[in-house]
């Protein structure tokens, strides 16, 4: 009588049959580590745009209106496909005081956009007109300052410490960029302001004086 042998796959065959899973998995699985590697060094599709303030914004009191300049420095960090459009810039002042008469808070409007200068003959610091207001595009490249002029009809400053909030809105369905800051009027800095009402140049407020240090307002400056 002859013993049939039994027929199977060999050692070798089954530890190859074993590990073929195995390596499968351990291929996905580095090929989705690459993907993620190389998606993750492209650059994003929405830019990741920042706003800075200025140490130094300046006040120009007159008998109709009282205009704000400020120059935001606006950036984007990263390297991106498509580009930032700012399509308009708000600023907003309110005393505070949660008792202070909401008429108080000044509209104010984006007026235009300057350039400044350096004029002995009017008074050292001085600008001239630059652009209307409008939408400016923003690159990694290429950071914006806009010198912009917001004006607020009939306010009359007085003294006391103002939050402030420059808004800037996109063209994007992203949501508005906001920086809040505050601005301290003493009653020395109103009377000061109204005897120079027929001075040309505006007057500066700075948020690095001793008196900010405290505060981290912005100050009057001289």
């Amino acid at each position: 009588m002859t013993r049939l042998k039994k027929t199977g796959p060999s050692r070798r065959r089954l530890r190859a049959q074993t590990l073929h899973p195995w390596i499968n998995t351990l291929a996905a699985t580095a090929a989705l580590v690459i993907s993620c590697l190389t998606y993750s060094a492209l650059p994003p599709d929405e830019p990741d745009t920042e706003v800075a303030l200025p140490r130094v914004i300046k006040l120009r009191w007159r008998e109709d209106y009282t205009s704000l300049f400020i120059q935001p420095t606006v950036s984007t960090r990263f390297d991106t496909k498509n580009v930032e459009m700012v399509n308009d810039l708000e600023l907003s002042l309110r005393p505070d005081n949660a008792f202070a008469s909401p008429h108080v808070a000044p509209r104010f409007n984006w007026n235009q956009t300057v350039e400044w200068l350096y004029r002995e003959d009017k008074e050292s610091i001085w600008w001239e007109f630059l652009s209307d207001p409008g939408p400016f595009m923003v690159t990694q490249e290429e950071p914006r300052q806009p010198a912009v002029e917001f004006t607020a009809d009939e306010w009359r400053p007085a003294p006391g410490r103002y939050i402030g909030t420059l808004t800037v809105h996109r063209a994007s369905h992203r949501d508005p960029l906001g920086k809040e800051f505050c601005l301290v009027l003493t009653q020395g800095d109103i009377t000061d302001l109204q005897n120079r009402k027929e001075k040309t140049a505006p007057d500066e407020f700075r948020s690095d004086t001793p008196e900010a240090a405290k505060d981290g307002c912005y100050h009057w400056y001289e």
